[in-house]
């Protein structure tokens, strides 16, 4: 069996391959240097995990350094795309994909705060001369991009304002770039012998969305404020007049901006993967491409072009398939994974994590 190992979505979609550093290679995203038996490849994995167990859907996860759990997804053949919303979702066609490894959750403020405080790592938003990530001004009750604002603040001026929301390192990291996403990967492989990465586009939605076709990672029901993070009446209630509720009014999640990692487990799509439908818009390694000139095993598009490929919503919207330039940034967008929405809008706001 051909298999690569972990892959990690950063709420910044971001996924990970495990390149061990005992004299396995392991090489990124599709191009496969080794071939072992699943069974050898759980065996390895083992090993340098500090837990070990399978999920309540039944697929292994292993643990690693800062609380990062990772999901065993076996290899399979799935149906990628949406033909009903035609656009970038068209046509509908099956990828045939090695087994892999994603992160459950996206990854965290805490997480990422560990590799900032460890490399001093500044990014992209942090720059002299840089935008700013997109935040909420409450003067013209819309997002704009705003210098200052940044992964650890993005949401400082919505909580002087109303107390009574809060975040803390449970929740996804914001306002990334793809280059922070890549940068924290490397990191993390440099640190565990495991060469994390981010997922490509295939491997996010194969795992968001399984093999039965269905519409989000729970399934065909529309969302109804128990399965994920989107923006709603609580949504409203803090940030009027955007217009971006419009798809999920009379819907009520209880959380104004993010929400902690794991909070829908009624959202976890068939391996288990959380938070693939809301909360964060997330990265994937992918430059963009059309669908109709994609392979149709193990596909990537790895061109190093300015624009990169994320997926799904997030908590101040709704989903979407998005292309937009490696250094643009994000609010909040850790990318969710909606694998039905396959559209490519010009975001309001930017709003990007890992997972």
């Amino acid at each position: 069996m051909k298999s690569r190992v972990l892959l990690l979505m950063f709420t910044i979609a971001f996924f990970c391959q495990c390149q061990n550093g005992l004299e396995e290679a392991w090489a990124i995203n599709g191009n496969i240097v080794n071939e072992r038996s699943e069974q050898e490849e759980l065996d390895l994995i083992k090993e340098g995990a500090s837990t070990f167990e399978k999920n309540s859907s039944g697929f292994w996860e292993a643990t690693f350094d800062h609380g990062i759990t990772m999901i065993y997804v076996p290899e399979g053949t799935f149906t990628i795309g949406n033909n009903k919303l035609g656009g970038g979702a068209a046509p509908e066609h099956e990828m045939t994909l090695s087994a892999y490894w994603i992160s459950k959750t996206p990854i965290t403020l805490g997480q990422f705060r560990a590799f900032v405080k460890e490399t001093g790592y500044v990014t992209q938003v942090e720059k002299p001369g840089d935008m700013g990530s997109f935040v909420y001004d409450f003067s013209i009750q819309g997002f704009k991009p705003t210098p200052g604002f940044y992964w650890d603040n993005a949401f400082h001026q919505v909580m002087e304002k109303y107390p009574e929301i809060t975040i803390n390192d449970q929740h996804p990291v914001n306002s990334l770039s793809w280059n922070d996403c890549i940068a924290f990967t490397d990191w993390l492989a440099k640190k565990t012998g495991l060469s994390f990465i981010l997922p490509t586009e295939a491997e996010w939605e194969y795992a968001a969305r399984g093999t039965d076709g269905r519409i989000y990672p729970w399934g065909n029901d529309d969302p109804d404020g128990t399965r994920a993070n989107y923006a709603d009446e609580t949504f409203d209630k803090y940030f009027p007049n955007t217009g971006q509720s419009i798809v999920h009014n009379g819907v009520d999640d209880g959380f104004a901006i993010t929400s902690p990692v794991g909070s829908f487990p009624n959202g976890k799509s068939p391996f288990g993967a959380l938070d693939m439908a809301g909360n964060l818009t997330e990265w994937v390694f992918d430059s963009h491409y059309i669908y109709t000139d994609s392979l149709k095993v193990n596909p990537i598009n790895p061109v190093m072009t300015d624009f990169k490929i994320m997926k799904a919503g997030f908590w101040a919207g709704s989903a979407g398939r998005y292309n937009l330039d490696l250094t643009n940034l994000s609010l909040d967008i850790i990318f969710v994974q909606m694998p039905d929405k396959g559209m490519i809008p010009t975001p309001r706001m930017i709003i990007w994590g890992l997972e």
